[in-house]
């Protein structure tokens, strides 16, 4: 009754703080203490009972293997018993047989047949050992059966405590599991909640992204969906001097395309940022570089999750899209980043940049001061999402590398080795470099002096481009 009235306050306060975490959204930062403090106190009751219940079980095994020893005893000492009573019974039996075999002669008439009176004391004494041993063998028997029935009550009564301890601890054990189901269901809820009201309520806060998806930037792709959502963007040459995005998302959208496919530096910049990867298909030997560097990743071609589908609205190859509200690859990070809301430093004047990809293809930005971040531009027209958002760029980081064709004659982004960059934030502009030691190791951003750059809170562009 104890732990029923324990798992029952512990339900309902289990329901109190889910409510909370799913309802209104945090107001203020003390309510935000008073909540986390409430939920604290819950997880460590929830502990609290689950450690109890773990003892309990140890405690119900322990009680179960003596019971299960004591039966053991108990049917031994019983066998022993029923051969006992056995063994006594037979005994009687031959008596009562020999009793019988002598006819109807009785007692008084083996005395009055004696012949003299030292006979008749001898026959008296004979008579009273034949009667205390009959005696003594009906008081046995009277005995051994019920020691018998002792014994088999007994055993009655240890099999039903072990019935009932094997229900106990069968019972604990869901509890126990009942339990542990709501500690990590408050804690997904909570945490998920949390991540997402402190991002909200504290400006400079970042969830970590857990998905890098790789993005068509054809003319017949855009506008394109789920950009405007992206934590990073990182835009890339591909063949015919177009380019391609690599979008790392924390939040999931519900559409993000269109997809393509892998490629060498595509893979990389997704091994470093620790994101699985969301790609349509790719050439064998990129495939074979996903495997061989142990790359978490989703293959839109050949998966068979409902959370990637065509619009038919638009032809292929520039329709394959995937919700990742539905895709369930990740858990949502808890890994929060809190950044800067100003750099730290003080550049040139930094309000426009343009980048050449080509003669047919131009990327540019314009700083708006009233919004605090760049408008992106491709071609002179204002770059846009699928649902109509503007892209904003707190971050532009235009990273210089040299460039080579594969095998198949591919341009490829050597992104591994270091290089300049110049970098663009809060209207402001600044000299760099970039360095890459290997093709797992983060890519690190550093400004003219050295001194690393700490990005400003909102979404950044990475900008790979040609020296």
């Amino acid at each position: 009754m104890q732990h029923r009235r324990r798992l029952l306050s512990i339900l309902l306060l289990l329901g109190l703080i889910v409510s909370l975490f799913t309802g209104t959204a945090f107001s203020n930062p003390e309510e935000t203490r008073k909540e986390i403090a409430e939920l604290e106190k819950v997880i460590a009751e929830l502990k609290k009972d689950i450690s109890d219940r773990e003892k309990r079980i140890v405690e119900l095994n322990a009680a179960l293997k003596e019971s299960e020893a004591r039966l053991e005893q108990t049917k031994l000492a019983l066998a022993e018993s029923e051969a006992n009573l056995a063994e006594k019974n037979a005994i009687f039996g031959e008596r009562v047989r020999t009793a019988y075999m002598a006819g109807s002669l009785s007692y008084l008439d083996v005395l009055f047949d004696a012949e003299n009176f030292g006979d008749l004391i001898l026959r008296f004494v004979y008579m009273t050992r034949i009667l205390n041993r009959d005696a003594e063998i009906v008081s046995s028997l009277r005995e051994e059966y019920a020691v018998l029935q002792e014994r088999k009550l007994a055993m009655e009564t240890e099999q039903e405590r072990l019935t009932d301890l094997r229900y106990q601890v069968e019972a604990e054990h869901k509890n126990l599991v009942a339990q542990e189901k709501e500690m990590q269901k408050l804690l997904a809820a909570a945490q998920g909640r949390l991540a997402d009201e402190m991002a909200a309520s504290i400006p400079q806060a970042e969830v970590k992204p857990v998905y890098g998806v790789v993005i068509d930037n054809h003319a017949a792709a855009r506008p394109q969906h789920g950009l405007s959502q992206a934590n990073v963007v990182y835009e890339y040459e591909v063949e015919g001097r177009i380019t391609r995005y690599l979008a790392l998302f924390a939040s999931f959208p519900g559409k993000v395309g269109p997809l393509r496919s892998a490629r060498q530096h595509n893979i990389t910049l997704a091994l470093e940022n620790g994101v699985r990867f969301i790609h349509a298909g790719g050439s064998y030997d990129n495939l074979q570089l996903i495997k061989d560097l142990n790359l978490r990743h989703t293959d839109a071609l050949t998966s068979s999750n409902a959370s990637f589908y065509r619009d038919k609205s638009r032809r292929a190859p520039h329709n394959l899209y995937v919700n990742l509200q539905q895709l369930k690859e990740e858990a949502r990070s808890q890994t929060i980043v809190v950044r800067p809301a100003f750099l730290s430093r003080q550049g040139k004047a930094g309000n426009a940049l343009t980048i050449n990809y080509s003669g047919n293809y131009k990327v540019s930005y314009k700083y708006a001061a009233d919004k605090g971040c760049y408008y992106r531009y491709i071609n002179g027209q204002q770059h846009r999402d699928g649902n109509g958002a503007a892209i904003q760029a707190k971050n532009i980081i235009v990273q210089y590398t040299p460039h080579y064709n594969d095998f198949a004659g591919r341009p490829t982004a050597n992104l591994i080795g270091e290089g300049a960059i110049d970098f663009y934030s809060q209207g402001q502009y600044f000299r760099g470099s970039w360095k890459k030691s290997s093709v797992s190791s983060p890519t690190r951003y550093y400004y003219g002096d050295g001194q690393e750059i700490e990005r400003v809170f909102g979404q950044t562009w990475i900008q790979i481009v040609r020296n």
